[in-house]
């Protein structure tokens, strides 16, 4: 089950569909929700001013990074107490045994992808925007330590929702380590769904595991599927997953987070890259 969900709101502005979309899925399993706001320490900045700089200098920019942190903090504040009333969801610190879904705030100050790749470590799955190229929140780099870091099955949110979440699950058929991960994680969601599809590359990859053996694993499991099968030659596999789920309606898609290297620019794979800066529906992602 999925008691326990943090969800990372770094701005006003881009977490609305991230609070959204977490309280889908807490309403579903009655899920207690954390939502984490990191505030920039203005001290971080010392290092990384440059030579040149006087006292007096370096002191007015400590001082406008902390009045918009503080500005942002609120803003978002003010969100996590809008969306409280207009989804319902209580606010709730510690459990008492009979709410169901319910939400808390937690706001911390130091650096959000540091914070979360430790917090992260506590929850059941972690809620994280999709990094957008025209904003500086959601931040990549917090992406990846959730992703990376925690160990916890992550959530990448679009920045437009689709009307329904979890109601048609598609599942990127691989035979990686992480997509074995990734499927397991996804078992409660699976479970739920009306509607789950495993889109197979034709042929599969080497090592490989054809998908009527993952449909008759989740069979297993209580869950019917059907398989939707694509030429792996049409176009680039990360694009070729989104566009498939597009074409069977899916509104959340399962995927092993491919990963090529342990250099930490390298570290995700290209198609695993591409879902995360182009995905229009949720997509849970493990490691």
């Amino acid at each position: 089950m999925i008691k326990t969900i943090l969800a990372c709101v770094s701005s006003a502005k881009t977490g609305q569909q991230v609070l959204e979309s977490v309280g889908r899925i807490a309403k579903i399993f009655g899920s207690h929700i954390e939502i984490l706001h990191v505030r920039a320490d203005p001290r971080g900045l010392v290092p990384y001013t440059g030579e040149g700089m006087d006292g007096s200098m370096i002191e007015e920019i400590m001082e406008v990074t902390e009045k918009e942190g503080a500005e942002r903090a609120q803003d978002t504040k003010n969100l996590f107490d809008e969306f409280s009333k207009s989804s319902g969801i209580p606010i709730l610190d510690e459990p008492d045994g009979e709410t169901g879904a319910s939400m808390s705030w937690r706001e911390e100050i130091g650096r959000e992808d540091e914070i979360i790749a430790i917090r992260g470590r506590l929850f059941d799955l972690i809620f994280v925007g999709r990094p957008m190229r025209d904003s500086a929140f959601p931040s990549p780099i917090t992406l990846e330590a959730a992703l990376l870091d925690t160990g916890r099955p992550t959530v990448v949110v679009p920045p437009i929702l689709p009307p329904k979440t979890g109601e048609h699950v598609a599942v990127a058929w691989e035979s990686s380590s992480e997509a074995a991960h990734a499927l397991s994680a996804a078992i409660p969601i699976l479970e739920k769904a009306n509607k789950v599809t495993l889109l197979s590359a034709d042929p599969v990859e080497p090592p490989a595991i054809p998908p009527e053996e993952g449909a008759l694993r989740l069979k297993w499991s209580g869950i019917d599927s059907t398989i939707e099968k694509f030429d792996v030659k049409e176009q680039e596999i990360g694009a070729a997953y989104l566009k498939y789920a597009s074409e069977v309606r899916a509104d959340f898609l399962i995927k092993g987070a491919y990963a090529r290297s342990r250099v930490r620019q390298m570290i995700l794979g290209g198609r695993t890259r591409h879902i995360i800066t182009s995905t229009e529906i949720p997509v849970l992602l493990c490691k």
